[in-house]
Formats: structure tokens, sequence, C-alpha cells
């Protein structure tokens, strides 16, 4: 009965060893679960800033080049303003509240009570000391990664893209965020998927001079051999990009090399003219468009 009652004794204690670990409810993984909101919401905020601050800078240029009514740009004007000073305000309250929180408390004593026990149990300790260790460095990670997170200046592009592609799941007219998962798909050269937001911002608005003009490098960047018909069309493109802004060198570059391939030299030049003369001088693009008009002139290859 005794060795009953010491073997029984032995299993509990041993079973009791590797649980208490659980039992606790550590304060550095309950900090990180508490402020693991905290930064998704500064992060989302912070994501939505960048998003409002390039739709100001659209309209701008919108209004500049003719492609929006006065009436309309100081209506989405002040709509997007209404809606970044509210972002801007959350996270100076956000900044507020994490600079006054208090440091986390000093993790409690492990040392269990049952130190001075027989060897079995001293073996039990190491092991349940050994998975606590474990969890406290886990839960150390987690923050660390957290606060790498909410530190990082700017948004990572493929985090904003996957957030403007369940945005567009639920609204793909949305033209605005079309236009910016165009522009976050070049960055990231996933021009197949650039291909597809840029044929559907010209769906919503057919008169797109930046989704003419990414259409039409798309198709001469990602050309399998020289197609006459490809490049007739990415001109095509070229010269709707170049309507209400004739003097772009992007658009005149990429129109000269379209124009090249279908052997109209003359209009080549003059469109890689026109580019040279808007670049700015002495620049790496300005020597390159410079070199290439040489060439041009002398009969040569030009690139």
């Amino acid at each position: 009965m005794l060795l009953l009652l010491a073997f029984t004794a032995m299993i509990a204690l041993v079973v009791l060893a590797l649980s208490s670990p659980f039992w606790r409810k550590d304060a550095d993984t309950f900090m990180v679960g508490q402020g693991a909101d905290q930064n998704q919401e500064l992060a989302d905020l912070t994501i939505e800033r960048e998003v409002l601050m390039d739709s100001l800078e659209e309209l701008e240029v919108d209004l500049a080049q003719g492609r929006l009514a006065a009436d309309d740009y100081a209506r989405l004007k002040a709509t997007d303003e209404r809606r970044l000073l509210q972002v801007l305000d959350r996270l100076d309250r956000l900044a507020s509240s994490r600079a006054a929180a208090s440091p986390p408390s000093p993790p409690r004593p492990t040392t269990p009570w049952w130190v001075g026990a027989v060897l079995p149990g001293l073996v039990v300790l190491i092991a349940s000391f050994g998975i606590y260790l474990y969890i406290q460095a886990r839960s150390l990670e987690n923050l660390e990664a957290l606060q790498t997170q909410s530190g990082s200046g700017a948004p990572d592009p493929r985090e904003m893209v996957a957030r403007l592609e369940a945005r567009l799941k639920e609204n793909p007219n949305d033209l605005k965020a079309q236009i910016l998962a165009g522009r976050s798909y070049m960055a990231l050269e996933r021009l197949s998927d650039a291909q597809r937001a840029w044929a559907k911002v010209l769906e919503l608005d057919p008169r797109n001079a930046e989704a003419h003009y990414n259409l039409g490098v798309i198709l001469v960047e990602t050309r399998k051999f020289d197609d006459p018909e490809l490049f007739r069309t990415a001109l095509a493109h070229f010269e709707k990009a170049l309507v209400n802004a004739p003097t772009e060198p992007g658009p005149n570059w990429y129109r000269g090399l379209a124009l090249w391939y279908l052997k109209r030299y003359r209009e080549t030049e003059e469109a890689w003219t026109t580019a040279f003369k808007n670049l700015k001088p002495g620049s790496q693009d300005a020597e390159f468009v410079s070199g290439a008009l040489e060439k041009l002139r002398a009969g040569k290859v030009p690139f």
C-alpha cells in the first residue's frame, strides 16, 4: 500500500510539474496579445494615409491635365482631406498612448517549490523549466516582430497589394484602387497582373493616359517576337497617352520605339527629339536618348 501511495504521489508530481507552466498567465505573452490589435491598427492607418496622399496627388494631376472638372475635384479633394485628417488624428492618439504605456513588469521568479525534492522531481523540474523558457522566448520574438513592424517608415508594397486586392474583390469598379493596384504591380514587376489592372482602368475610364501608357509599355517589354501588329497596338496606346500631355518624355520615347520597329524612322526621330528636349539636361536618361538619336541619324541600330 505504501509503495502504491508513493508511486501515485510520484505520478501526480510529474503531472503537476509538466503542466505548471501553463497555469500562469505570463505577463509578456499577455502584453503581446494586448498590443497586437493596436499595432495592426497602426499598420492599417499608415497604409491608408499613403493611399490618401497618393489620391490627393492624382486629383491635382487630373485637374491640371483637364481630366477632372473643377466641381468634381473640389468634392473629391474635400472627401480625401477629411478622411486624411481623421487618420492623422488617430495616428497621433495611438502614438501618444504607446508613449504613455508603462514598461512591462519583469518576469516573476520561476523556481518551483520542489527544488529540494528527490532526483526524479529534479528531472521533472528541469523539463518544466525548459518548456517555460521556450514559451518566454516565443513571446519575446512575437513582441520584437510587432515592434519592428510598427516602427517601419513605409508600408510593405506586398502588404498594400494584398489590401488593395481585398478591396477590389468587394468592388472591382473602384477606379482609384485599380490605378493603385496597377502601379503596385508594376513596381513588383507582376506585369500580367498589372496588365489586367490597367485594362480594367480603361474599361472604367477609357481616356486614362496612365493606363494607356503602361499597357503600351507592357506590350513592348513582354513581347516574345517583333510582331508589327503588336507594335501598332502599342503605338495606339502611346498616342492616346500623349493627347493631353504631348511633351511627356516616357510616352514619346516608347512611341518612337514602336515607330522604329514599324520602320517609320522620320517619326521616330521626331518622337525621340521631343523626349530629349523634355528630359533633365545631363541626366542618364537624356544621355541615353541622345545616343539613340545619334545612332538613328547615322543609320545604325539605336539601342
